[in-house]
């Protein structure tokens, strides 16, 4: 994405400049995604899109920063959606023993 990302048509008809500027693609075995910076907006945010599905989010500083506080558990609740949503119930996956295996 360029800093200048071309432009959108708002609802009155008007267009508007996307002012964005790629930051980064962090890509791993379990996903990919590309990191942005987003000034079109009343305020700086980071647009995080999915580079597999197209999904986006915009994040802005107040939420950037409730990340960093955010506890080991909120954190791994976070992770449980989509493809591992199942993962939820605390007893997906495991035996009668706990240890994992299913029964």
């Amino acid at each position: 994405m360029s800093a200048s990302a071309g432009t959108g048509s708002a609802q009155n008809g008007a267009h508007y400049v996307v002012r964005r500027r790629s930051l980064a693609k962090l890509v791993n075995e379990f996903a990919a995604v590309g990191v942005s910076l987003d000034t079109s907006g009343n305020g700086p945010r980071l647009l995080v899109e999915d580079l597999e599905s197209g999904d986006h989010i915009f994040l802005t500083p107040l939420e950037l920063a409730s990340l960093c506080l955010a506890t080991d558990e909120d954190r791994e609740d976070w992770i449980r959606v989509g493809n591992y949503r199942e993962s939820r119930d605390p007893s997906f996956g495991r035996g009668p023993g706990g240890n994992g295996v299913r029964s």
